[in-house]
């Protein structure tokens, strides 16, 4: 797809904590205003997202997520639970799900992994860290990788 035609990326942040949903969106924002970042805090916020039901019945196809930054600990069901679920939905399997999480353990990383995530990052304590981390994720993500279209989904 050429540039021209690109469209908005949209990246879905799931994730309980109000506060580390603001740094992140505002370190994704200030590397790219045009990214369309939106966030839920729960499982069952996610699956209605996905499935544009409740209160996000008037999704459409546009908003459906390019890629989901998902936390780990996420109360009631864990960010396992949840990228197992994703994976195991076909109309969902096919979502790149990056784990944005405060551990750094190397069993946390591998069952991440081993349930089918598409990448592993740390959270940064910093501004700057994160701005960092938003700068190389969107160069790679929405600028390198040729992701599903949204279209086809």
């Amino acid at each position: 797809m050429n540039q021209s035609t690109k469209k908005t990326p949209v990246l879905l942040m799931v994730d309980d904590d109000r506060e580390d949903i603001y740094l992140t969106k505002r370190a994704f924002i200030a590397y790219d205003s045009s990214i369309d970042f939106r966030s839920v805090q729960s499982g069952t916020e996610l699956f209605d997202y996905l499935n544009c039901q409740g209160h996000f019945e008037r999704n459409t196809s546009a908003d459906k997520p390019d890629v989901i930054l998902l936390d780990i600990n996420i109360p009631s069901e864990n960010g396992f639970t949840l990228l197992h679920k994703l994976k195991q939905e076909e109309k969902h399997s096919h979502v790149p799900v990056t784990m944005l999480t405060t551990s750094n353990s190397t069993n946390d990383i591998n069952k991440a992994y081993k349930l089918g995530a598409s990448s592993f990052i740390c959270k940064s304590a910093s501004a700057d860290g994160m701005k960092n981390m938003a700068e190389k994720f969107c160069g790679y993500w929405f600028n390198f990788a040729e992701l599903p279209n949204a279209q086809r989904r």
